[in-house]
Order: C-alpha cells, then structure tokens, then sequence
C-alpha cells in the first residue's frame, strides 16, 4: 500500500478493519515513526465515532467531483465511499459539548461562503430529522447566540412551514459561525449562518454554490448568509425576513 495518497482515507480504513494484515502492520510501523500521523490517528480515535455509519447520511448527497479535487488533483479512478468518508473528515472534525457542537474546519479557505456550502452540501432531510424539544431548542439559540454577539430566539427564527431543528457554533481558523438550521420538507435543509464582521455593511446579494441558492450581507457588525435548496426566489423572501426579524446594528 502507498502512503503518497490521503492518509485520512487509510487511517479511516484502519479504524474500520478494511486493511489487510500487510497493510496494517505498514501503517502501524510509520505511526511509530511520523508523530503527526499518530496524533492524527489519536484524534480520530478520540471522537468515538464510527466513521462509516455516521458519514453515511451526509454523504448521500455529497458533491463528489469537488470532494475530488480535494482528494487527487491528477486524474484518478472513481472514489470510494471511504474516499468521501475521509474528504469529510477532513472538512471538519467534531465534537459535541453539551447541546452545542464545535466544528473546526481544517481546509483553510479565504471565503466563509465557500466553506459554507462545503459543509451544507453533505447535509440531507436525515442529517436534520430529530427535532429537539422547545426548551432545548431555546436554550442553544441563546447559547449560540451570546457567542456572536445577536439575540436568537425561536420567535424571530420561525418561518413558515418550515421546521427549526437547532442551533450550534462552527469555528474556522479562529473565526466562530453561528449555524441555525431548518429542515424544509419540498426542498430539504436550510441554514443561516452569522458571523463577525470587521468590515463594512452591505445590502443582500444573491449567488449560488454547489447547486444550492445563496442570500448573504452584512451589518456594521456581523455578516450573514441564507443557504438551501429551495428557489432564489423563496431564498431571497426568507432572507428578507430573517433580515427584518434579527436586529444587530
């Protein structure tokens, strides 16, 4: 086996028992000898999860040919799903604390959006099919909401016909993301994310990525930016609400 390739790809493969006796005895000589890649290894051992099944949904809709270019810039054969089990992993590594989770993003990118609707486009109807009960659902829109500085609360987040599932924080390279997500039954997952802004304001703009719909801007303080799958239009009409309903200077 050739270790030239991604290594999370192998070391998920080993966490999973998907590597010959010859393979793992490989692997297992080069940990004792390459610190970052046993670090690496102890890290995914650390969060416990069992890769295989708890990728699974996310990567139902995953955007394969950009998780590619990230894989194997040269051409290559079609990629596994521990190929995409590792793209993901390494997008983000997870923790939960409490009601919240932390994700740290370790692709660094210049725009926030883009890194975004990297993360949404793993996301499916069964990613957001629990819905926590009112008091819990509450109490992670203030927790999250203290961290960015902007009240949230279910009363100026619902929309109609559409679900608010929960709330959480994102952090990439030092910059925290406030992620609040609904789960629209026609057109599937939808999120708002806020974070900081040390720039100037701007009146919302419209884009897409990734075949989702984008409306994002900005106050003096704090940017924004709405993400899904439904229309441009009903995404521009959501964003206008939720522009109105969260007040931050």
């Amino acid at each position: 086996m050739r270790f030239s390739g991604n290594t999370d790809e192998l070391l998920v493969a080993y966490l999973d028992n998907q590597l010959s006796e010859n393979e793992r005895a490989t692997l297992e000589e080069r940990l004792v000898q390459d610190d970052y890649l046993a670090k690496r290894l102890a890290f995914f051992e650390r969060t416990s999860l069992p890769f295989k099944t708890s990728f699974e949904p996310l990567l139902e809709e995953a955007p394969l040919e950009h998780l590619q270019t990230y894989l194997r810039p040269s051409p290559s054969p079609a990629l596994s799903r521990r190929n995409l089990i590792a793209a993901a992993v390494s997008f983000l590594a997870l923790g939960i604390i409490g009601d919240r989770a932390f994700l740290h993003f370790s692709q660094p990118e210049e725009n926030w959006r883009e890194l975004v609707a990297q993360y949404m486009a793993l996301y499916t109807p069964e990613t957001l099919a629990e819905t926590p009960t009112s008091q819990a659902l509450e109490s992670q829109l203030q927790a999250t909401g203290k961290q960015l500085g902007v009240p949230l609360s279910v009363a100026n987040l619902t929309l109609p016909n559409i679900t608010l599932k929960n709330a959480r924080v994102l952090a990439y390279d030092e910059q925290r993301i406030a992620q609040i997500t609904w789960l629209d039954t026609a057109s599937g997952p939808l999120a708002l994310c806020i974070t900081r802004n040390t720039g100037k304001a701007m009146a919302a703009q419209s884009e897409q990525r990734l075949g989702m719909n984008i409306v994002y801007w900005a106050s003096q303080s704090h940017k924004f930016m709405v993400i899904g799958h439904g229309t441009a239009m009903q995404l521009s009409d959501i964003a206008t609400q939720l522009q109105r309903d969260i007040s931050v200077s």
